[in-house]
């Protein structure tokens, strides 16, 4: 049996490398989000799917820790729930972005001049991805110092 701070020091690392990761795909976003959805038609399933992932980093180091962490314990439960809790509503986010994304798509680069009922569902569309943004870098922010918190304490 693999030691249990072995398997939370490997699931943090996996963690935060992960979210990392997701971090600099957002940056790229941010930056040029017609050219970064254009190239990835799957670009939030994508991302959703990393969250999967993720999500079972999470459980399996709560699975390393006992049922009831008290206060005073450097590494909690707690951190690893809600890591998970913001992961989860990462991928929900992403799922219905994933539809934003699909409506998106083809008014993009059209072989004729949009509509006006076109151009203002793409508008519409972009810019509720475009808002979801910053969202995304304060949860991904909050699971890099949660990580680096628990890294510290081990």
């Amino acid at each position: 049996m693999e030691d249990k701070s072995k398997i939370l020091e490997e699931e943090t690392d996996k963690i935060l490398e992960g979210v990392e990761e997701i971090e600099e795909v957002f940056t790229k976003l941010q930056e040029n989000p017609i050219v970064e959805l254009v190239a990835s038609t799957n670009f939030f399933t994508l991302r959703a799917l990393e969250c999967t992932k993720l999500i079972a980093n999470c459980f399996k180091a709560l699975a390393a820790l006992p049922l009831v962490t008290p206060p005073i314990c450097k590494i909690r439960r707690s951190q690893y729930i809600e890591i998970r809790d913001r992961l989860n509503s990462l991928k929900t986010s992403f799922t219905e972005l994933q539809g934003n994304l699909n409506i998106l798509i083809p008014l993009v680069s059209p072989q004729r001049p949009l509509t006006a009922t076109e151009q203002t569902v793409k508008t519409s569309n972009l810019s509720a991805i475009t808002l979801k943004i910053p969202g995304v870098f304060t949860d991904v922010t909050f699971m890099k110092l949660e990580c680096e918190r628990i890294k510290k304490a081990r």
